[in-house]
């Protein structure tokens, strides 16, 4: 029985000829469909709804993982990432591995990571009104810059801790080295279970970030004078929130398995990506 095979890409030349190549490769073997990384903004051909791909191809970079991981990768489908971008943290396949990995991936062989990834839901008065899974990140902030936000931390039904500042992250390891690297939060390895809550520009010098287990319960809890509300989860969904929403995070029953460079270990990726080049020996 043929795979099915589904390349989500940029509607952009590189990938666009990249996910041509790759289309003729397969072809014949497998059942192939191609789609857009960004449908909104590029509408084009989308899949059957009875497509459930066996293998999903990201060609572009980290966004274009992210987009094609939430919509295909979390049904337990293995997901190739080649980064056409500049950083690809996620995307970590080169474009000219992509022909071995991909046979490797097809033919049972291919180096498989698990990566834990996080529910999030979003309560008012005691009902839920939004629930998603994030890959990366939940970040809370405000609407209008400048604007000092007001936050409530619960962590295992303790007190609460409270956070002054322009926002607050909460990372999965995935994300760690996404926006939560930026804001001065820790890098983690990916394969741990924990949550990161990283403060944006806190108010107090002496607000850190913490990293949890996701077995823990895990709540923020919106100021009462807390107005023009967003949480943005992965970067591409926005809920708007109100004073005393609870978000509720925990660890999801979905996992992202990864198809992982063959030639190349995450610490290595990490160092290359963050020019943490050793000195050689003189």
């Amino acid at each position: 029985m043929a795979d099915k095979v589904l390349i989500v890409h940029k509607k952009e030349k590189k990938a666009i000829e990249l996910a041509a190549l790759t289309e003729k490769r397969l072809q014949g073997r497998h059942d192939v469909f191609k789609v857009f990384s960004n449908p909104e903004q590029n509408p084009g051909p989308s899949p059957p709804k009875d497509f459930e791909p066996s293998l999903v191809v990201s060609l572009g970079g980290d966004g274009t993982f992210l987009y094609a991981a939430r919509t295909w990768g979390l049904n337990g489908a293995p997901i190739v990432g080649v980064n056409l971008g500049r950083l690809g943290f996620l995307a970590e396949i080169e474009p000219e591995r992509l022909p071995e990995v991909l046979e490797a991936a097809l033919g049972g062989e291919a180096q498989i990571q698990e990566r834990t990834v996080m529910d999030f839901s979003v309560h008012r008065e005691g009902q839920q009104i939004h629930k998603a899974t994030v890959i990366n990140d939940a970040v809370v902030n405000k609407s209008a810059p400048a604007r000092i936000l007001s936050l409530k931390l619960s962590v295992g039904g303790t007190e609460y801790w409270t956070y002054r500042a322009d926002g607050l992250i909460l990372a999965t390891p995935i994300g760690s080295t996404a926006y939560n690297l930026s804001a001065g939060g820790p890098v983690v390895y990916p394969g741990l279970k924990a949550v990161l809550v990283t403060p944006i520009c806190p108010f107090t010098l002496a607000t850190r970030s913490v990293i949890l287990p996701l077995h823990f319960d895990v709540e923020v809890i919106i100021g009462e004078k807390s107005s023009d509300v967003l949480l943005t989860a992965d970067g591409q969904q926005i809920v708007e929130l109100m004073p005393f929403d609870r978000i509720k995070v925990s660890c999801s029953d979905a996992v992202l398995r990864l198809v992982v460079n063959p030639h190349r270990h995450y610490l290595d990726t990490l160092r290359i990506k963050l020019g943490l080049y050793h000195e050689q020996n003189s």
